[in-house]
């Protein structure tokens, strides 16, 4: 699942949740609004989702806030669902439902007024074209692996009616539902020669091989031009390997980990080391440690609040932000946080006064 960036305002709603069956690929998309909680989605996901597939065993997504709140995650390890996230800079791993999105939205560009604010009227339409196409994957409609058969078309609708509304309005859908499916093709053989052009073989990589990092995903301190920082810096053995999942735990030096760099990378940012020969290219060294991180004046943002505590009479929380670190904040620093609010939902209480008396551990 995936949300889609907002929209102009239809019908009262302005995002787009999207939600695919890994096995049949058949998707829904869901209009929904920026504002909505954790909460306000869980029972979206209930009434459109479970209602009709039941209880997934895992949800694969994006580290959207709302898909990390300690709420969704709390209900779905209720639930039994394993919530699979992608790393930030390696979105492949939600794969599926970004190349949904891709369509939809190629689609949706096809239907849409220019004002675009009939948006919300085409996503019937929409969904019901992608679940009839066949994937090139399955080999099947999703509504054929799901159903048993292929519901009847909307190709198949009769535009020879005496009454104009009735035809202007049957003719009107027939070709929304045309114009849907030229851009489903259009999409799919656009997206399959874009994806073979970088398509290459995973490197053959083991614990105790030594590698390079590659640096386009480290952060350039302020005033320090991107252009001249190395490609790749190391090399770095590798401490534990993941295969399946193509990820790869390195031995990064005291430096890096103390720039709150994670020593878990994708394959893709990775080079097998070629040892120098002496003999072409002798006293060749690798370079000094090339200083990466977080620069002072980055801001930082509230991920969550895990946990509380009361000291007398005033309450400080426990505060976890986006890179990582986790502090103890007082009321007076937290009582504008959505992250409080959903901390107080996920407890139970309407307000932070009632929130139950703990000792800090």
């Amino acid at each position: 699942m995936d949300f889609v960036e907002p929209f102009p305002l239809s019908s009262g709603y302005d995002y787009l949740w999207v939600v695919v069956c890994r096995l049949t690929s058949m998707a829904h998309l869901i209009p929904v609004r920026t504002t909505d909680t954790a909460a306000d989605l869980v029972m979206v996901y209930l009434r459109e989702v479970v209602r009709l597939h039941g209880l997934p065993d895992s949800i694969v997504s994006d580290r959207d806030s709302k898909l990390t709140s300690k709420f969704w995650k709390e209900l779905h390890r209720l639930l039994g669902a394993k919530l699979l996230m992608s790393t930030s800079f390696h979105p492949q791993t939600d794969g599926l439902s970004e190349c949904t999105i891709r369509s939809v939205t190629q689609i949706l560009r096809a239907l849409v007024s220019p004002n675009q604010l009939d948006w919300y009227e085409k996503l019937p339409i929409a969904e019901f074209t992608i679940n009839s196409a066949v994937s090139a994957t399955t080999g099947f409609a999703p509504f054929e692996l799901n159903y048993g058969y292929l519901p009847q078309s909307m190709s198949r609708i009769q535009t020879n009616s005496p009454y104009p509304g009735v035809k202007e309005f049957a003719e009107h859908a027939k070709a929304n539902l045309e114009m849907a499916h030229d851009a489903i093709m259009d999409a799919r053989v656009s997206q399959t020669h874009q994806a073979n052009k970088h398509c290459q073989a995973e490197p053959e990589l083991e614990v105790g091989d030594l590698v390079y990092l590659s640096t386009k995903n480290l952060a350039v301190l302020k005033g320090w031009a991107r252009k001249l920082v190395p490609k790749y810096i190391g090399p770095y053995t590798i401490l534990e390997a993941y295969p399946n999942t193509s990820n790869y735990v390195l031995d990064l030096p005291q430096e890096l980990r103390e720039c709150r760099i994670h020593p878990k990378f994708h394959a893709s940012l990775l080079r097998r080391q070629i040892p120098n020969d002496d003999a072409v290219f002798p006293h060749r060294k690798a370079k000094a440690f090339y200083n990466f991180g977080v620069d002072d004046t980055t801001e930082w943002l509230v991920d969550e609040i895990v946990g509380h505590e009361w000291v007398g009479n005033r309450c400080q929380f426990h505060v976890r932000w986006t890179l990582g670190d986790h502090i103890w904040e007082p009321y007076e620093n937290c009582k504008e946080l959505a992250a409080l609010d959903e901390y107080c939902k996920l407890m139970g209480v309407k307000s932070w006064w009632a929130l139950p008396q703990r000792k800090k551990d």
